[in-house]
């Protein structure tokens, strides 16, 4: 097959969906098909012969870019690539397969609010639709799901529904393909690296540490994470939290002293994982947090939301589920860990990504005979 995935930032290591297109690419390649990816900017590391096609875009502001970006995939792909079968992961309009990694923007868009207190979260939500970003992804949304009607992928249970209930989508296109992870790197074997990491950031060997993972650390909750901190008063923790912390972030955490470990960014995560107790997850809003998996595969229970998907993974030997936007409930779960209410878990098991990847890889096979039989309308 002749297959093209559009995504602005090719580049693994700028975020989730990133990585996976990345991984997906190469991945694809490697099977034998011939590979080219539409995008605004891509990571030199990249295979030669994945053929990259970088688009120039508006860069300021946001929803100009990402408009922009779409009606450039748009342009190329049907014009200059019709040949080919079209995968996107957002912020494009015209696609065969559609794996919305980021969830819906609708369903984001209402639990996101919730980080707000209850009194003003309907005029931030006002506001919100008022900016050009949201008219701009909504209108994207609207035109996939009710025009494109592509093949889905969904990547948790969660955001299928979201999909039926929000756009009343046909349950047989919608094919839920939960994500996978590296199990060979993601393992409860890299426990031996537990006295290094923790001399790393100075964490004595027997202190309880709970681990903080996000690239944008307020949407996954890190305000509400320090909130509980606060709550849990003199228990004696530490939170190391991987990823960039902007000024805001990094005052707010110096008001709880040593408590909090602003780790900034880290390429050995696999070492970081089980030298934690613990993974706190409060997120707003997640497809299916791949963090979640990567720390349940390590051997370590996690806290997160109801409305993470990968919270289908989680019971009560694994880890707590608890309410979104909940600092009093996220504290009384960290307060059970640090009771030793779920002292160590057997390593969950995951599909390796390559075995993900074979699952879409079928779909796209599917999907592109439809298309060459003229079962399935264009695709704009």
């Amino acid at each position: 097959m002749k297959i093209c995935i559009a995504i602005e930032k090719f580049d693994p290591q700028t975020g989730g969906a990133e990585r996976y297109c990345w991984d997906l690419a190469h991945y694809l390649k490697e099977q034998g098909h011939s590979v080219a990816v539409i995008c605004m900017r891509a990571s030199g590391a990249c295979d030669s012969a994945i053929r990259v096609q970088q688009v120039r875009t508006l860069r300021f502001p946001q929803g100009l870019r990402h408009l922009s970006f779409a009606l450039q995939q748009r342009r190329l792909a049907a014009h200059k690539m019709s040949d080919y079968l079209h995968f996107g992961v957002g912020n494009t309009y015209y696609m065969d397969v559609y794996q919305p990694h980021g969830g819906l923007h609708r369903a984001w868009f209402v639990r996101e609010s919730r980080r707000y207190a209850p009194a003003v979260q309907m005029l931030m939500r006002l506001l919100g639709r008022l900016s050009l970003k949201d008219m701009v992804q909504r209108a994207l949304e609207g035109w996939i799901f009710r025009r494109t009607r592509p093949e889905i992928i969904a990547i948790s249970e969660m955001a299928s529904r979201d999909m039926q209930a929000w756009f009343d989508y046909p349950r047989e296109q919608i094919h839920l393909v939960p994500n996978g992870i590296n199990v060979e790197r993601f393992n409860a074997a890299n426990q031996r690296y537990r006295s290094e990491i923790r001399e790393r950031y100075g964490v004595r060997p027997a202190e309880y540490l709970f681990v903080f993972v996000a690239t944008n650390l307020r949407l996954k909750g890190f305000d509400l994470l320090l909130e509980a901190c606060e709550r849990l008063g003199k228990n004696d923790f530490k939170v190391l939290v991987i990823g960039p912390a902007d000024k805001h972030s990094a005052a707010h955490a110096a008001r709880l002293g040593n408590r909090i470990i602003l780790g900034g960014t880290a390429a050995d995560m696999e070492k970081i994982y089980p030298a934690a107790d613990c993974l706190v997850h409060p997120t707003y809003y997640d497809t299916c947090s791949l963090v979640v998996l990567e720390a349940l595969a390590s051997g370590i229970p996690v806290i997160t939301t109801a409305a993470n998907g990968a919270a289908m993974y989680l019971d009560r030997s694994s880890g707590r589920v608890i309410p979104a936007a909940d600092a009093q409930a996220l504290a009384g779960a960290m307060a059970e860990m640090l009771s030793g209410a779920v002292k160590a878990i057997s390593a969950k098991t995951f599909e390796d990504h390559r075995k993900v990847f074979a699952m879409v890889e079928k779909v796209m096979q599917v999907t592109a005979v439809k298309k060459n039989l003229g079962e399935k309308g264009e695709s704009a």
